[in-house]
């Protein structure tokens, strides 16, 4: 009797930790995890759209192949976004030409990280 009531108990628990748990696993397979510190939201549909709708979320330089990912797919020197055509890839940013206009667009623009340097100084 002891063993019947043990199981069931051992039933009922595992099965409530269960759903207590399962909620907070689906949500930590939802956040980006090269999300920067602060950022709210997760995946691209929570991200700020900004300077004509686009979106760069890394640039990638190696072996003279600059590569850039703007608003999810993958791009190199010289092919176009849209109506743009990008001219520059820097360390923390890209440039896009159309016939009219230039864009600068910056990884995490809006959610950045600043340090002030304080100069002159002597630690103790």
């Amino acid at each position: 009797m002891f063993k019947t009531h043990f199981n069931s108990l051992l039933g009922i628990s595992l099965a409530t930790l269960v759903l207590v748990l399962a909620p907070s696993i689906s949500l930590a397979a939802d956040v980006d995890p090269t999300r920067p510190f602060g950022a709210s939201g997760s995946g691209n549909n929570n991200q700020l759209k900004r300077d004509a709708g686009f979106v760069l979320s890394s640039i990638i330089h190696g072996d003279g192949i600059h590569t850039a990912v703007i608003n999810g797919k993958i791009y190199k020197m010289f092919d176009y976004v849209g109506e743009y055509r990008i001219t520059a890839i820097n360390s923390h940013s890209v440039i896009l030409r159309s016939e009219s206009k230039r864009l600068k667009i910056n990884v995490f623009k809006s959610k950045g990280f600043k340090s002030n340097i304080v100069e002159d100084t002597v630690a103790n």
